[in-house]
């Protein structure tokens, strides 16, 4: 790419596998980028979208935010559907604008404390609220724009948007919802009453979640970062502002993909 006259900027653990380059934050690298390329598992590119994100809210959508391509180095993932076999021929059609893109909803998380917003979040994923290290019920109760909805008493719950239907939603018997759809799905884990089931939302609502019991009660965004919550504690659940906007395979469909992470159809046995 830098005989083609772009300039690379390498993340600062990146950096350390080539001596010979210069480290930037990903903060920085979000600044200057017209295109994200992610080398990892889904995990990565979550991680990076929130940045990506944190960049876009900044600037007040006076500019688009860069889009992200994720490149597996291991396992298919839903996210990263580049494999490394193909990353020059993929990235040679990107760098002569021969691609598509998708656009994913965000979800944005903020925690109220005694009337006060202590930390927001920005997801692509999911946000999970569940017990922590201690092995009890967490109660709390449930409001979409005002109105009341349940009490749910469980192992917890979790707030998911249609691109992270795929990952813990899934685990926890909730729906699969194609993740150009709109919408925020919320699946209850292990609730204590089996009437309780998944429903899946309007993208366009304020959902408000009161803790009511629990001791070491976390909510965990795109099951990567964490913040202790306390009984008391609201936490606002709405549509972020931000998108993330990803380059898809042009050889490989999402059907595809979830014949081949699924295993639908296999009738082979080990």
């Amino acid at each position: 790419m830098e005989k083609q006259g772009i300039s690379v900027y390498l993340d600062l653990e990146g950096s350390k596998t080539l001596p010979s380059t210069t480290g930037w934050t990903k903060e920085e690298i979000v600044r200057r980028a017209d295109l994200v390329l992610v080398l990892g598992g889904d995990g990565t590119l979550l991680a990076a979208a929130r940045v990506v994100a944190d960049h876009q809210l900044e600037k007040a959508k006076s500019s688009l935010p860069p889009p992200i391509l994720g490149i597996n180095l291991g396992n298919l993932g839903f996210l990263t559907e580049v494999q490394t076999s193909e990353i020059f021929d993929v990235l040679t059609k990107v760098l002569d604008g021969h691609y598509l893109t998708e656009k994913r909803l965000m979800l944005m998380t903020r925690i109220i404390r005694h009337g006060h917003s202590i930390s927001e979040s920005h997801v692509l994923n999911d946000v999970v609220i569940n017990q922590g290290s201690k092995a009890r019920l967490v109660e709390f109760d449930i409001y979409m724009d005002s109105l009341f909805v349940t009490s749910l008493k469980g192992d917890g719950v979790i707030f998911s948007t249609p691109t992270g239907s795929t990952a813990y939603n899934l685990s926890a018997g909730g729906p699969i919802v194609y993740p150009e759809m709109d919408g925020i799905i919320m699946t209850p884990i292990c609730p204590h009453t089996l009437t309780h089931r998944p429903l899946l939302l309007p993208d366009q609502t304020r959902l408000e979640i009161l803790i009511k019991k629990g001791d070491s009660v976390i909510v965990t965004f795109d099951g990567q970062v964490d913040h202790p919550l306390v009984a008391g504690d609201l936490i606002e659940i709405t549509r972020s502002p931000a998108m993330t906007t990803l380059i898809v395979s042009p050889d490989r469909n999402y059907f595809e993909i979830l014949r081949d992470k699924l295993k639908w159809g296999d009738r082979s046995h080990n």
